[in-house]
């Protein structure tokens, strides 16, 4: 079984200051009886809302929580979650969304799902299309009807647009790409630090996992999903758009990057 008994958790982030508030203790809460040594990183994206502030005054009461500026460099996902698994100690690595989508506890299911693999190096995904997963908008898995969820979705911070053309894009993707993982665009994974790094982080906003995710199923790493409900945004706007034609503009792109993915070089 894998040996995860370190762990570096990357979190890349723009503008998520009132998330980070509660997300960082509960990620140390959670994880600290998991394993024997834990990190967070905060990797910023030039923030301009006193995200630097809050992390300072984590930092000092908890030196495992660690804070990585990017001022002065183009915004990109990939390159802070990059930047974030070069400047990680631990073995493993671990990257999420920050705003509070993707809970403490889901990672925690992770990090034992990895352990129980079986496999020396597999990739283990956060999974909202296999079942037990939910997408955002539901409360209860298998209990939450379609129409509520989009209810729900309407009174939060989240775009109901976003959340139904993810699912259609996620679908045309499991689809095309060989059936390797039907979350694609998770962006919610557990993995060895140096797997990453080989198999790279490179891309877009969203679709660098997808050609992550690829890139480790042609190269024989066994992924695993591991179903997690979805939440709605706690704080903050979401970054991919808030507009039909913002959603579409970022979604047209997706439909050549099959083939584009196809053609990567790295293994």
């Amino acid at each position: 079984m894998p040996d995860l008994t370190q762990l570096s958790v990357v979190l890349p982030v723009l503008n998520e200051r009132d998330n980070l508030a509660e997300l960082v203790p509960e990620l140390v809460q959670h994880l600290t009886s998991e394993v024997d040594s834990l990190e967070i990183i905060v990797v910023d994206d030039s923030s301009t809302d006193g995200t630097d502030q809050l992390l300072a005054e984590l930092g000092r009461r908890d030196p495992r929580i660690r804070y990585i500026a990017r001022t002065g460099r183009p915004p990109s996902l990939p390159s802070s979650i990059e930047e974030g698994v070069r400047a990680a100690t631990s073995q493993h690595v671990a990257w999420l969304d920050a705003d509070g989508s993707m809970s403490a506890e889901s990672l925690v299911e992770l990090v034992r799902t990895y352990r129980t693999a079986g496999d020396p190096d597999p990739v283990v995904v956060g999974s909202r299309f296999v079942r037990g997963g939910g997408f955002k908008g539901v409360e209860t898995v298998g209990e939450t009807s379609w129409w509520q969820a989009m209810r729900n979705l309407r009174q939060s911070n989240d775009s109901v647009a976003a959340v139904i053309l993810s699912r259609i894009l996620n679908r045309y993707l499991w689809l095309v790409l060989g059936r390797c993982c039907r979350d694609l665009a998770s962006g919610f994974v557990v993995v060895r630090r140096e797997t990453a790094l080989r198999l790279g982080l490179q891309g877009s906003y969203g679709d660098y996992f997808v050609r992550f995710i690829y890139l480790a199923h042609r190269a024989k790493h066994r992924i695993i999903e591991v179903p997690y409900l979805c939440l709605v945004r706690r704080h903050g706007e979401s970054k991919t758009g808030t507009t039909l034609f913002g959603l579409i503009k970022r979604g047209l792109p997706y439909v050549t990057l099959p083939l584009r993915v196809r053609r990567s070089t790295r293994p």
